[in-house]
């Protein structure tokens, strides 16, 4: 009886757990239609996985913003590293040949923690993106955007122009690549796969790559450096590395 007790409970919990599961994907197919993939872990063991869109574990995914969490990991690694000396140094340090412009006053006082917390001024209302793509140079184009009558110290989000900055002073602090570095102090080491640089001759051919559900990458400035805000290429196996790390 015991037993036959035990079987009952284990089947209603299976039971339980089915039903949940079915919930959870039809709400996600419902709200979510454009997701590609979950993995959900628990205590080192993954315990749950869903996939849609045709895509799975391995699927190369645009991660877009999460490219800004990478940079802060790296900005720490960095720091770790010697490369930097601090999150309160000036980011001006890393770009001693930048000439600032005219009655300019804030930016000689901007330093990395400013812009790691997204509390630093810049002089536009709306994204000038035209301006910013055509540049050939976006970490001058962001340090440019930088500044301005604004204060430190309010939040300001920026979504793409302004973390490319970093990829700057990633590059000018250990005088490799954003992803020469990332490859050896962080994706080497949690065997996450990522090819060059992805440039974009043309508007068209970067409209392409959003769409694009085979490309790999990461996106670099016709100066070949690395975006920091967004343009990187992870697997939903990567995004879990990267977040259990």
């Amino acid at each position: 009886a015991v037993y036959d007790n035990l079987s009952r409970t284990e089947a209603l919990l299976k039971h339980m757990e089915e039903k949940r599961r079915v919930e959870l994907e039809q709400l996600i197919a419902r709200k979510y239609d454009t997701l590609g993939g979950i993995i959900v872990q628990k205590g080192g063991k993954t315990v749950y996985e869903y996939y849609m869109n045709d895509c799975t574990a391995l699927s190369p995914v645009h991660v877009f913003s999460v490219t800004k969490s990478v940079m802060s990991i790296l900005i720490g690694i960095a720091i770790d590293q010697g490369y930097i000396r601090s999150v309160d140094q000036k980011v001006l340090e890393f770009f001693p040949d930048y000439t600032i412009k005219k009655r300019e006053k804030t930016i000689q006082e901007v330093t990395l923690r400013d812009m790691l917390t997204m509390t630093v001024p810049y002089k536009y209302k709306f994204a000038p993106y035209t301006k910013y793509f055509s540049s050939g140079d976006w970490v001058k184009a962001a340090l440019d955007s930088l500044g301005g009558k604004g204060r430190i110290g309010e939040f300001r989000y920026t979504p793409l122009i302004g973390p490319d900055i970093f990829s700057g002073i990633i590059r000018n602090a250990t005088g490799k690549s954003v992803l020469e570095f990332a490859r050896e102090y962080l994706f080497d080491p949690l065997d996450i796969q990522v090819k060059d640089g992805v440039l974009f001759r043309n508007k068209e051919e970067q409209m392409a790559f959003y769409k694009d559900r085979h490309a790999e990458g990461w996106v670099s400035d016709p100066k070949g450096v690395h975006t920091g805000g967004w343009g990187l290429i992870l697997r939903p196996a990567d995004m879990l590395k990267i977040g259990e790390l």
